[in-house]
């Protein structure tokens, strides 16, 4: 891996400079004439949000295309300067007057300009033509970038795909998508037997909730924490096939289950890096904004909306549509369609509540030369937050020949889950821990948003890396769940050398690496052999 700065105005013909973070990874890193640019959602986040992901994704990629993966923290992120910030990103005014004394232009911030970073990075860097690979916000700067500098883009691939012309209100697109999980549960079986009418039961269930919330250990579940809950698994390829099964948990008040998905809902993985609040509103109240009217949204209201719709229309409007009254507005903005004949690989999540599939589909009948791969029980971010092998092979396939036919025989049916097995029934998976680096089998059917940490109703399987020895992650973590004063025990198992510290009811599993603790937590309240269940995932980690 290798990291640089390039420097660029800040203004074109202006005075200020920007300061572009840029890291280079995989191979060929070193006078590689082509690359792949990926860049991340947001907007706001930068490309230390992906760290997490650099072994299981980034590097298998680039050793699969022979290409170096360079990584751009967008002007006004991460480590790129300045950093755009503001004490109160609620006064526009306020940081206004503090981005002025300070020199700084807040239009120069702009998606535009971050296209013509890119192509001034690639300038720096000797490269003759780039793969771009954008997700989220990402897809946006992408196609964005082909508009700016076609010659320089050899092929093109937007992900989960937020268009210049794409809505502030996305109240429809949640219903569409909660719509599409009711169908996907219609068609199989066991999940139609469960939920027959998945979105009546929604509407049904919250408004129950609303005179009789269900009490959990994890908080009280009433109408609004419901359709919270069933928004943030919607937002995540993880968690859109549990959709059924949590809907299913709370209208039959079953605490235990509901307890499992609170728990990976409020355990949900913030981007990492240093995250731009400020970038984040002032993208989005430059590019989108002017071409959205808050009075519009109520006269867009359709009379099918339900609770969750008009859920995500309330928080859209607080989020977004009043705080960007007062921003600064760019006259050059354009949300017009880009036009290209660039090779285009489209992947979308075909229950997207964020970036729906229209979008991708209204992207790509503007791109001659695209094709679509939609993934079912699928949401945002199909490919490289969900971690498929069928997705990420894919987009090797993509990158290494644009103008091939693409192959999806491996895109799979969709698996909607309408009950979690309980922790006695578990069988297992082999799955890549990905913010630690190693492969371990784990319960199949539990449900995980950061792939660290497994729940089902009464279990819970998760790991860790502390820092230093053995006796003081012990110290740290046993107190935590009142083993404190179990003495630990040291057993083979496998071919790896594990510090026990058993529970009635969890069991904590230590193992020293060269430079850090490896955490295995197991807890199971519904009875079984918790030592014995926590051994059987160890035994499966040969090298962490």
């Amino acid at each position: 891996m290798r990291c640089g700065t390039v420097q660029v105005p800040m203004v074109s013909g202006g005075k200020g400079v920007v300061t572009l973070f840029v890291t280079i990874v995989g191979s060929n890193s070193k006078g590689a004439k082509q690359a792949v640019f990926h860049l991340p959602g947001g907007p706001g986040a930068s490309a230390e949000s992906y760290a997490p992901i650099l072994a299981s994704t980034y590097l298998p990629l680039s050793e699969a295309v022979g290409k170096p993966i360079i990584f751009v923290d967008q002007r006004g992120t991460g480590r790129s300067k300045p950093f755009l910030e503001c004490s109160d990103i609620a006064v526009p005014a306020k940081c206004s007057a503090a981005w002025a004394a300070a020199k700084i232009d807040p239009l120069a911030f702009t998606t535009p300009n971050a296209a013509d970073d890119l192509a001034a990075v690639a300038g720096a860097l000797g490269l003759s033509s780039i793969d771009v690979w954008g997700a989220s916000y990402g897809s946006r700067l992408a196609l964005e970038t082909v508009r700016r500098h076609a010659n320089l883009v050899r092929s093109l691939v937007i992900e989960s795909v937020d268009t210049s012309d794409s809505q502030l209100d996305d109240a429809q697109d949640i219903l569409a998508a909660l719509t599409r999980v009711g169908s996907e549960c219609a068609s199989n079986a066991a999940c139609n037997g469960v939920i027959p009418d998945l979105v009546a039961t929604t509407e049904a269930t919250a408004k129950t909730l609303a005179t009789a919330p269900l009490v959990t250990q994890l908080g009280i579940i009433d109408t609004n924490m419901f359709l919270s809950d069933v928004s943030s698994l919607m937002e995540w390829s993880r968690g859109i096939s549990f959709v059924p099964a949590y809907i299913a948990s709370v209208r039959d008040r079953d605490a235990a289950a509901a307890e499992a998905f609170r728990g990976v809902i409020l355990s949900l993985p913030f981007p990492g890096g240093q995250f731009s609040e400020a970038m984040n509103r002032l993208v989005n109240c430059t590019d989108i904004a002017p071409f959205n009217a808050a009075a519009a949204m109520g006269r867009n209201a359709a009379s099918t909306e339900n609770l969750l719709s008009q859920a995500r229309r309330a928080q859209t409007i607080e989020q977004y549509v009043k705080p960007c009254a007062g921003w600064p507005v760019d006259p050059t903005m354009t949300n017009q369609p880009v036009l290209s004949d660039v090779p285009t690989l489209v992947l979308t999540g075909a229950i997207d509540s964020n970036t729906p599939l229209e979008n991708a589909q209204f992207a790509a009948s503007h791109l001659t030369n695209s094709t679509i791969v939609t993934f079912p029980s699928t949401g945002h971010f199909a490919v490289h937050q969900g971690g498929t092998p069928c997705g990420e092979s894919i987009l090797a396939a993509f990158f290494l020949e644009p103008a091939a036919s693409v192959k999806t025989k491996c895109v799979g049916k969709a698996k909607p889950i309408e009950k979690l097995p309980l922790p006695l029934d578990a069988s297992f998976q082999s799955a890549f821990i990905t913010s630690l680096g190693f492969s371990a089998d784990v319960p199949e059917g539990w449900i995980t948003l950061d792939h660290a940490t497994w729940r089902t109703a009464g279990g819970v399987v998760g790991f860790a890396r502390a820092p230093g020895r053995i006796k003081d992650a012990i110290a740290a973590v046993a107190s935590q769940v009142g083993l404190e004063t179990v003495a630990p025990k040291q057993e083979m198992i496998g071919n790896l050398t594990w510090t026990q510290v058993s529970g009635p009811d969890t069991s904590l599993l230590f193992y020293q690496a060269k430079n850090s603790v490896v955490v295995l937590v197991v807890g199971l309240s519904n009875g079984g052999d918790v030592s014995t269940f926590a051994k059987r995932i160890a035994r499966s980690i040969t090298s962490p």
